[in-house]
């Protein structure tokens, strides 16, 4: 649960803030559940932020805190503290714009759903039109608990595979922090966690239109293809699919193709719920393909990568994974 807040506070602390969310945001904060965690994970960022607050940020964290209904509860002043130490990094925690859509919205009592599936996990979702979801390690679905309004909309924070429902009458779309994705009827597959330098969508069947943001970067898929948005560069490239590897994180596999080993560290964190400690100085940007059938442990997956890889060690403590590598600096 620790990795998963953590990757939720950094996801937000890097977007741009949205005033009518942050309430919701800070709400979230405060409420007692994994507060320990939540304080962990600000605090972390904060030692890593260079700039400091300054008035206008107790101002805003002040406004907030009487706005969620905080007041002088003895429990809150208990960890202000703390919160206050954080609180640049909790300002910054609002850019979600799930919450921005639906309150613009004409109907202020639309219920938000917020499905997580920590890192370790996978899972299935039944949307309220009856779309089926399945959901990857470390990922973040929003939704509403009713749709209304002329689409069906939903917010992803990580990687999920889409069943859609058809219904042309209400266009069916995923919206991730930088590319969003417009079905009728269809299945795909979408790949937006925030640590990714790109965000794949991938179409199974049916027919999807990728919108990049940009006037004139929207792009309509055929079954087979695949969009890869590079956020560095904010372009496009486009690629057949194959689909066998693209699902395969459905059937429990592994499929690595032409990965680096931080890449491929990084999609082993999130499967196995694991923080892996190692120096990128050891490793070149080699790219490697792998593959490991469903039911694979880490001990199998790591003893293999070793052997094609090889100069590296590796050692299991409490959470974490060290890599030792055998080549001096």
């Amino acid at each position: 649960m620790t990795n998963y807040i953590q990757q939720i506070i950094r996801t937000f602390s890097v977007s741009h803030p949205q005033e009518t969310v942050t309430n919701e945001v800070h709400k979230w904060l405060l409420d007692p559940a994994h507060a320990d965690e939540k304080e962990d994970a600000l605090c972390s960022l904060w030692e890593e932020t260079e700039a400091g607050p300054d008035a206008s940020t107790w101002k805003s964290l002040s406004i907030v805190y009487g706005k969620a209904g905080v007041g002088k509860q003895r429990n809150v002043y208990r960890r202000l503290n703390i919160w206050y130490s954080a609180a640049m990094v909790a300002l910054l925690i609002v850019s979600v714009s799930v919450t921005s859509y639906y309150t613009k919205s004409t109907d202020s009592n639309i219920v938000m759903v917020e499905k997580l599936t920590p890192y370790g996990n996978f899972d299935r979702i039944v949307l309220p039109d009856g779309s089926i979801v399945q959901t990857n390690s470390g990922t973040v679905l929003f939704y509403p608990k009713t749709f209304h309004g002329d689409t069906r909309t939903v917010y992803l924070m990580g990687e999920a595979n889409f069943k859609v429902k058809t219904n042309p009458d209400q266009p069916f779309i995923v919206k991730s922090a930088t590319v969003s994705v417009v079905a009728l009827g269809t299945e795909f597959n979408v790949s937006a966690y925030p640590r990714d330098g790109q965000v794949v969508a991938t179409l199974i069947s049916g027919k999807i239109k990728v919108d990049c943001g940009d006037p004139g970067k929207s792009y309509t898929l055929l079954p087979g293809q695949q969009m890869i948005y590079d956020k560095r560069t904010t372009e496009p490239r486009f690629k057949q699919a194959n689909l066998s590897d693209v699902t395969a994180w459905q059937r429990g596999s592994l499929v690595f193709r032409g990965s680096t080993v931080e890449e491929m560290l990084t999609i082993l964190e999130r499967r196995y719920d694991i923080k892996f400690q190692f120096d990128m100085r050891y490793f070149n940007e080699d790219k490697y393909n792998f593959e490991f059938p469903g039911g694979s442990n880490l001990k199998e997956v790591l003893d293999i990568m070793k052997v094609v890889v090889g100069d590296f060690e590796y050692e299991f403590g409490v959470d974490m994974c060290y890599i030792k590598s055998k080549k001096k600096k």
